[in-house]
């Protein structure tokens, strides 16, 4: 195994139930692999898998037992990794990666919605195990008698996405958008969508390749590496378009796409995309919502990726996981389209990982928000100082303009600035936790 030496020969017979990397999940039969990071180390913690009922651990030490059978390797990432890429060559199921800079885990999980509305046996990676540590654990987790595996897929530096693909090998791959993120490792919008694409460099020509057509760059990109692919967009020529879109004004959105209703409660016209998005993978795959009440299909996201919900009388939408120019700049125009006639707050925190960029865009953020009605302005993070100095230059009142440099302060003053009746998109990087600002309201009210 991946160069391994069974240190307890007596345990070669040994099966393992699962996988693990953590001790305090760790159920009675299954495999510890003992990994090595920067804050911790798993070989601390050998001693209480074996006690949790570990049936094998995978250690990188001279580490002993005669409760469970000891496997010696030079890495236990990398034997995890190969591990999981061998239990993928022991399934049958068909394999769809999905990856972007925005809107891949909603769009993960309206594949599986969409997938389990017309079939059995479809899988969806849990969370966000989507690296190279947490999807060799989502493959571990997933039952063999799976028919379709719907796996995220979540890179940072080039080449990253070479290794993850390798791991799973997508019959589908599939990138929503690509932004500016993680510019720090990946240079250029071109740059993330190149290491994107990396999903597809190695794989078969015959492997269908989706993506948003109403990206330009994507689209500029992956016409480099393949002449056919499929498409999906609003505004554009694409495989899939909606005929009709609908808002409500409970920000509820129906979607119409090859004559079938979809009705879409989270918030934004970005939701859009995630939905003809997962809707390509399944007809990609052969599958058909004829005769399916499609207009019944309830779909839900993660948390914090634009869920309404309502706290001591006031109104958030919570979009707080994950933050870039882009996605900001959708969720601002979504916000301002809703009706609404009560007060309109904004909380934006800082954009993370833009590299030597962010100063310029946050700065450029600062100066759009004159154009976007809002009666408080709230802006939290050191970055966000700049967001701030450029909305005062841009006309935004100094009255409506507060800024934080982090979320507890804001937390601590937000009773100040919020009240019932009020309206308030949350928005910024996971770095920044925002969602102290949502938890510092009481559980009183009831969550949409």
């Amino acid at each position: 195994m991946s160069g391994g030496t069974l240190m307890t020969p007596e345990k070669s017979e040994a099966v393992f139930s699962g996988v693990s990397i953590d001790s305090r999940t760790l159920r009675p039969g299954e495999l510890f692999i003992a990994l090595r990071g920067q804050r911790s180390d798993g070989h601390a913690y050998l001693d209480q898998a074996i006690a949790a009922g570990a049936a094998g651990v995978i250690v990188q030490t001279t580490y002993i037992s005669d409760k469970a059978a000891v496997i010696r390797v030079h890495d236990g990432h990398e034997a995890m990794m190969f591990l999981a890429s061998r239990y993928r060559d022991l399934t049958t199921a068909k394999y769809v990666g999905i990856t972007g800079s925005n809107g891949k885990t909603t769009t993960k999980e309206m594949t599986h919605t969409l997938l389990s509305a017309v079939a059995t046996g479809i899988y969806r990676s849990a969370g966000n195990l989507n690296n190279l540590y947490g999807l060799p654990l989502a493959l571990f987790a997933m039952p063999q008698a799976t028919r379709v595996a719907i796996m995220e897929m979540g890179i940072s530096t080039p080449g990253e996405m070479t290794r993850l693909a390798a791991i799973i090998r997508p019959d589908v791959a599939v990138i929503t958008s690509v932004a500016a993120t993680h510019l720090e490792f990946l240079g250029s919008v071109e740059g993330v969508a190149k290491a994107k694409l990396e999903m597809v460099t190695n794989a078969s020509s015959d492997v269908p390749v989706i993506i948003n057509a109403d990206d330009s760059v994507l689209v500029a990109e992956t016409k480099k590496r393949r002449a056919a692919y499929v498409s999906f967009a609003l505004d554009n020529p694409a495989s899939f378009r909606p005929s009709k879109v609908a808002t409500d004004d409970s920000g509820a959105t129906s979607v119409q796409i090859e004559g079938h209703p979809f009705t879409l409660p989270l918030f934004g016209r970005h939701q859009i995309y995630n939905l003809l998005a997962a809707y390509a993978v399944a007809r990609t795959l052969g599958y058909t919502f004829d005769g399916v009440d499609t207009g019944s299909i309830s779909f839900t996201t993660a948390p914090m990726r634009g869920q309404r919900a309502v706290r001591a009388g006031v109104t958030f939408i919570v979009d707080c996981f994950n933050a870039n120019p882009e996605s900001v700049r959708l969720g601002l125009q979504s916000f301002e389209a809703l009706r609404f006639s009560g007060r309109r707050v904004l909380i934006l925190g800082d954009m993370l990982e833009l590299g030597e960029k962010a100063e310029t865009y946050h700065r450029a953020l600062g100066r759009s928000l004159s154009g976007y009605r809002a009666d408080v302005v709230a802006l939290v993070g050191p970055l966000s100082k700049h967001t701030y100095d450029a909305a005062l230059r841009a006309g935004v009142p100094a009255k409506a303009l507060h800024h934080y440099t982090d979320s507890i302060s804001c937390a601590e003053d937000i009773r100040r600035l919020v009240k019932a009746g009020d309206l308030v998109f949350l928005k910024g990087s996971r770095g920044i936790g925002l969602e102290r600002i949502f938890d510092a309201f009481t559980e009183s009210g009831e969550a949409d």
